[in-house]
């Protein structure tokens, strides 16, 4: 039998209801985005998107997000916290591949887009028992996390830092890129800052 605090049962509860009332589901591996049957960018493991149309081997999908406009290639939550998305290679693909809904200016000066955007995916890449691939990222966390040192809350830290503290650990503890990607997005979406 798994032991699951109450306020871990609660999160994983909240986050997979609070995707359930969204329409939205997410992606159990990071999942190449595509567009007139091409691969043009990616989206991470745990990446909320919206159902468009599905069938058998392909979704339509929906994503939201906000980008730079000096650097639209890489789609994040929102302006203050940088939860990936999407990643593009190309700019002018990642330009054209998403509308552009509102301009917004930051406390820096720096201008984002609030944008949309809809691709193809392999329909295998949705998370079918969404509880149970978070419960999973906290396993991986906690196993994996512990075996130095005092296991951090994931809320001892924001959305923005916790992936800068997960690479500052790579030294003492190499991660496949799986592996960790599965951490960082597992550890902002429940960072202290996440709501």
């Amino acid at each position: 039998m798994v032991n699951v605090t109450k306020l871990g049962l609660s999160l994983l509860l909240s986050t997979a209801v609070s995707f359930a009332h969204a329409d939205n589901i997410i992606l159990k591996e990071k999942t190449n985005l595509m567009l007139n049957g091409k691969t043009i960018g990616f989206s991470p493991i745990l990446t909320p998107v919206n159902v468009l149309k599905t069938s058998k081997d392909k979704t339509s999908i929906k994503i939201k997000g906000y980008r730079l406009e000096n650097y639209p290639q890489m789609v994040v939550r929102d302006m203050a916290r940088g939860e990936l998305y999407a990643e593009f290679e190309d700019e002018d693909i990642a330009t054209k591949s998403f509308k552009v809904i509102k301009k917004y200016e930051d406390d820096y000066g720096e201008i984002w887009h609030e944008v949309e955007g809809s691709f193809s995916i392999a329909s295998k890449q949705i998370a079918k028992e969404p509880s149970k691939l978070y419960l999973n990222a906290k396993k991986t966390y906690e196993r994996t996390c512990s075996m130095c040192h005092h296991l951090p809350a994931s809320t001892a830290y924001t959305v923005n830092q916790w992936p800068q503290q997960i690479e500052s650990m790579m030294e003492q503890a190499p991660l496949d890129a799986p592996t960790k990607s599965l951490i960082v997005k597992y550890l902002q979406q429940n960072a202290m800052d996440a709501k």
